[in-house]
């Protein structure tokens, strides 16, 4: 509680941004100006995102489609966003809330880092001085491998000279470049992000941090995992992904079946009990961004929901065979409420009392990882076994299927296997699924809304790359924008 009501007095050192402008010419009132190494640590807490900024990326995927006949029609931002539209941002509008909240988040730990440099630790301050800038580092690390994989281009050897993000690495550039930013190149980004996620490693390692809402050497080594993965690098990769997996068992899922035979599939799970609440939490490293449980697919009144793929992946090897249907399939009997909810529905979080923020690293992601980057490397075998142990967990008992390199034509097929599971265990968590349709080749996806028109996103488009936002163009007037 100390931290929090220090948070809110410093809050003044770091004002709301309303446009990239006010951003980056924030001027602190010195009389409330963080002293100590307690008060760096409140600064830092409250850099960590609390907004959503990433969950409706998954409108610009093939996870959502539109249920025409709901009570609740989409509204004019989902629309925008559902269909493709050249800018997502209202009309007139400056402002990008993702791009802000993210720079946001970077101005807190650059100005944490640049403080502590000034900053002399006692011996007994020395752990807490460590973490504070490590979480700092992982932090600016996270907020940039967000940013690069939204507003530019995927990380390919042909990419890696092309604009990226601009990338102030002190809260002093923030300020300096307020007029005059540039969109430092994607390789350099991308190593950037490497080695701050290696400094706030060495920094984190062995502090023990139980607060998922923050970040610990563990989350850190599935977040290395997962960038080794997007860069190619499958070796680390593996070797990041192991460290995860030695220390997180997958959950044992069976609990569910005492629900099932006491309350019948629709309540296994309901508004008031998700997916995070059953064992599968065991498995949750990280937790960011917004109330996860008021997200635009949650609401059964609402037209934006997973999309049919999402639902007949659980049911591949029948019905209910695989828990994970719970989460999307509503088993609405009654005629009239299906067509009002329609064919799908998202109970991963639920509407409880206890806040739930969005999953942003779960260790299943880390078997998934591992899995591919085998798999890329030619072991089918290997890259198979993880995703057994996956089937395994998220099987019922008595269906569990083993999955074999004999079962599969030939590399291609294992491949195609392996990445149908991490679409399906990842579902709409952390804006993955818009991150890997940008890696695997910027498939086409199309989505019919209105009067049945069909709006689509063809393959390699430009709308892959979301646009720089008019507040830091105006301000930057020489900053390419992404081609439309």
């Amino acid at each position: 509680m100390k931290t929090i009501l220090r948070y809110s007095l410093l809050l003044v050192v770091l004002l709301a941004f309303g446009s990239c402008k006010d951003m980056l010419d924030i001027k602190p009132v010195h009389s409330m100006m963080p002293k100590s190494l307690e008060d760096y640590e409140a600064v830092l807490l409250g850099g960590y995102p609390r907004t959503d900024f990433f969950i409706k990326t998954e409108m610009l995927t093939d996870n959502i489609y539109a249920n025409l006949n709901a009570e609740v029609q989409p509204t004019q931002e989902n629309e925008r966003w559902f269909t493709f539209a050249p800018s997502l941002l209202p009309p007139e509008s400056l402002v990008d809330p993702y791009w802000g909240q993210l720079y946001k988040s970077i101005y807190y730990a650059n100005t944490v880092l640049d403080n502590l440099k000034k900053l002399e630790a006692t011996p007994l301050q020395q752990q807490l001085f460590e973490q504070v800038q490590g979480e700092a580092y992982a932090l600016r690390a996270f907020s940039y491998f967000y940013l690069i994989n939204f507003y530019a281009d995927v990380y390919y050897v042909k990419n890696l000279n092309a604009p990226g993000v601009p990338m102030p690495l002190t809260a002093d550039d923030v300020n300096a470049n307020a007029g005059n930013n540039v969109r430092t190149p994607v390789g350099d980004v991308w190593n950037q992000i490497v080695a701050d996620i290696d400094k706030a490693s060495q920094l984190l390692s062995g502090k023990k941090i139980t607060d998922r809402y923050r970040f610990s050497s563990n989350t850190l080594e599935l977040f290395r995992a997962r960038v080794d993965l997007m860069m190619g690098n499958y070796e680390s990769a593996i070797a990041h992904a192991k460290t995860v997996i030695d220390f997180y068992p997958l959950a044992d899922l069976s609990g569910l079946e005492k629900r099932l035979a006491e309350s019948g599939a629709k309540n296994v799970l309901t508004y008031i009990y998700g997916f995070v609440d059953t064992q599968a939490n065991k498995e949750l490293l990280f937790f960011t961004g917004g109330r996860a449980g008021t997200n635009p697919y949650y609401y059964a009144t609402g037209s934006m929901k997973p999309s049919l793929d999402l639902l007949a992946l659980t049911k591949r090897y029948g019905e209910l065979t695989d828990y994970r249907q719970f989460i999307f399939d509503p088993f609405e009997e009654n005629a009239v409420q299906a067509i009002k909810t329609g064919k799908t529905v998202y109970k991963m979080y639920a509407s409880q009392d206890l806040i739930w923020y969005y999953v942003g690293f779960k260790a299943s992601e880390a078997y998934l990882i591992r899995a591919e980057a085998q798999a890329r490397l030619g072991k089918d075998e290997l890259a198979l076994k993880d995703i057994n142990q996956i089937l395994a967990s998220r099987m019922r008992k008595d269906f569990v299927v083993t999955l074999k390199a004999t079962d599969f034509a030939n590399n291609a097929a294992v491949l195609d296997r392996i990445l149908a599971e991490r679409r399906l265990e990842l579902g709409l968590d952390a804006g993955l699924r818009f991150m890997d349709l940008r890696r695997l080749g910027k498939p086409e996806i199309q989505h019919v809304f209105k009067d049945a028109r069909v709006y689509t996103l063809a393959k390699d488009d430009s709308r892959y790359l979301m646009q720089i936002p008019p507040s830091e163009s105006e301000n930057s007037p020489n900053m390419p924008l992404n081609p439309r």
